[in-house]
């Protein structure tokens, strides 16, 4: 039986191969092997005590497994063309499948669009679609399938400015006519980029040849909806199961909020071979963090994140150390920007700051000061270094030639050094203030906010400050720790630049780098994110902007990848040497209690650093543990080697 379900899987995949343009210019048929297939299809059934990145052969009969968690954070809405809220997205991902998706090793696959062609001038992309996708109710009743419109009828929702859609952006900026359309100068959406063609065929145009655009293809607001079902429910649409269609390899069966919610597998889903969970449970529970643990040993879930309160417990107890392993880090780089625009109490004199901000060595004798591995122990005590970051962008965002986007150019140099380092630090200190004499007083009050909705947070800010005081002293500098509550910190704070410095996120929407430029370039947002523009440091004898001058020639380059990142990485590399901000840590990382085999499932166009899904995912018969889980990770970089070199 596993023989057969492997030929004929093979068999069907390789019936649809699908056309890609190599550099985006020659159209290329690309096909999956039978070999490779028999490594993926060894990641997707349930029942192995061995990892499924090992290769090992699985039962050959399939043992549908459960999986169950709690959560302590409510989704906002279903309406997955409405909202970027990460919860919602990685249900979204669920129960919901777009025109292409990622698997295990994060590599771009068909998925409703068997395949597509691009013209040679980058700017039309043809998908064409499936014919075994369908839309089904919360029940698995078919309703009829997925038809071209449906990705038509989820454009034109979302560039409709009324429905507020916080993906509306994401989309507008790189259709044609999109954000015409969206600021009402264009009013006939026939005239926006996107057309179906007839039910099996939908046709994108793109403002400008975008090479990151297949990828984007993968987020929600470009899933398809099912436009006469959507009209039908009008302002119900996505607001419970039964006013939400599925297309996914999962069924929302319940959905009772600050309850529970319940998925089960699509017995008629068109990729079901892939699934071996049948159902995936999410109980609510407000003190989750703290009962995690005692429901993980009674067996009643079977994944949760350890806490930090707990962490030295469980791995010092030899048993309990079996049962956890180090958790993904995620999309989300942090670093410590500046504000070159203060605006707050004269009390902390932001017109001394303005100055000293804007000067060089002012500005590298705090970026060298911060000991970032000190700061970080106050969440990861025990490999600080596998989330501490050296550059603006994260690893594995892009790569080229087998070349990781952070190790080119002069991205190289931070990427393989540290920061830190006191004598740099002591010596900027001594130019900056021979060079700001007369012009402010000293010490230099720097005010640093934060959100008080995590208690590493606090405890992560005390640390800077006592250990930069350390380094410059405070005839130097006076950080001031200000607290803020979570709700509506980020208007009352970093939108109004209340602030001297502070703790920043961004994580890219995209797997390019200009999605994750976007806080640092003026016209990337509608609302200014940073002040980077203000440095005085980044403007030539004109007063023009080089650095963004930069990101804008990076971002012209769409033909030949590799040149477009090393230029991008050229851009980024004057941030750093211009100590315009400092990079500190990727978010995620810490460690997990699980039964779930952290290399099996499908993921997002961020690889193992975005959403993981649950399709294609396996329930292990024994946690992977802290013994485990090295010679798991190896092989599974190993196997993705071997994904990418065929």
């Amino acid at each position: 039986l596993h023989v057969l379900q492997t030929v004929f899987f093979a068999a069907a995949v390789l019936s649809g191969f699908y056309e890609k343009e190599d550099h985006m210019r020659k159209k290329v048929a690309a096909l999956l092997t039978v070999s490779l297939l028999a490594v993926s299809l060894a990641g997707c059934s349930g029942g192995s005590d061995k990892p499924a990145s090992g290769g090992e052969a699985q039962a050959e009969e399939k043992k549908m497994t459960e999986y169950s968690t709690v959560y302590t954070a409510e989704i906002d809405t279903l309406n997955y063309l409405k909202t970027t809220n990460s919860d919602s997205i990685a249900l979204f991902y669920n129960i919901l499948d777009g025109l292409v998706e990622f698997d295990r090793f994060g590599e771009m696959i068909p998925c409703i669009a068997e395949k597509w062609e691009v013209s040679d001038d980058e700017l039309t992309y043809t998908f064409h679609l499936r014919d075994d996708a369908k839309w089904y109710d919360w029940k698995g009743n078919e309703v009829r399938n997925v038809k071209a419109q449906d990705f038509v009828d989820g454009i034109q929702w979302i560039l409709n400015k009324d429905n507020a859609a916080s993906t509306s952006k994401t989309v507008y900026d790189v259709l044609k006519n999109a954000k015409a359309y969206y600021d009402g100068q264009v009013t006939d959406f026939s005239q926006v980029g996107v057309r179906a063609v007839d039910d099996q065929t939908v046709e994108y145009t793109l403002e400008k040849p975008t090479p990151y655009f297949l990828k984007q293809l993968s987020f929600p607001c470009f899933f398809p909806v099912n436009g006469e079902f959507m009209a039908e429910q009008g302002e119900m649409f996505g607001l419970d199961k039964e006013t939400t269609l599925y297309c996914g390899a999962y069924l929302l069966t319940s959905f009772e909020p600050q309850s529970e919610r319940v998925m089960e597998a699509n017995p008629d889903y068109w990729n079901k071979d892939i699934i071996s969970i049948g159902r995936l449970n999410y109980k609510y529970n407000a003190e989750a963090n703290s009962i995690g643990a005692e429901l993980f040993l009674r067996g009643e879930i079977n994944d949760f994140a350890l806490p930090g309160s707990i962490l030295d417990e469980w791995m010092n107890d030899e048993e309990k150390k079996e049962m956890m392993r180090p958790n993904n880090l995620t999309n989300m780089s942090y670093f410590i920007g500046f504000n070159f625009d203060p605006d707050y109490d004269e009390q902390y004199a932001p017109g001394d700051w303005k100055i000293a901000v804007n000067n060089e060595n002012f500005r590298k004798s705090l970026f060298h000061a911060l000991d970032r591995e000190a700061a970080i122990l106050t969440v990861e005590p025990y490999d600080p270094q596998s989330k501490l970051l050296n550059t603006f962008t994260r690893k594995n965002l892009v790569q080229a030639d087998g070349v990781d986007y952070t190790m080119m150019g002069g991205l190289k140099a931070y990427t393989e050094g540290d920061s830190f380092d006191e004598a740099k630090a002591v010596e900027y200190k001594a130019k900056a203030m021979e060079e700001l004499s007369g012009q402010v007083a000293f010490p230099i009050q720097v005010l640093l906010p934060f959100s008080t909705a995590k208690v590493d947070t606090g405890n992560r800010m005390q640390v800077i400050e006592q250990q930069m005081e350390g380094v410059l002293g405070t005839d130097y500098i006076d950080i001031i720790l200000e607290s803020h509550p979570s709700t509506g910190f980020s208007k009352q704070v970093r939108t109004p630049g209340a602030y001297s410095i502070m703790e920043m996120g961004w994580g890219s929407d995209f797997a390019d780098p200009l999605g994750m430029m976007n806080p640092v370039h003026t016209a990337a947002l509608d609302e200014n994110y940073m002040t980077v523009s203000q440095c005085q440091d980044l403007l030539d004898a004109d007063g023009n902007n080089v650095f963004e001058k930069a990101l804008d020639e990076a971002d012209a380059e769409t033909k030949d990848l590799k040149k477009r990142y090393e230029m991008f990485a050229e851009a980024e590399t004057m941030l750093l040497d211009h100590a315009v901000l400092i990079p500190f840590y990727t978010s995620g990382g810490g460690y997990k209690a699980s039964y779930l085999d952290p290399f099996s499932g499908y993921t997002s166009q961020m690889g193992r650093n975005g959403a993981i899904k649950l399709k294609g995912a396996v329930i292990l018969d024994e946690p992977m543990g802290m013994s485990d889980y090295p010679a798991a990770l190896e092989q599974y970089e190993k196997d993705r080697e071997e994904r990418m070199k065929q």
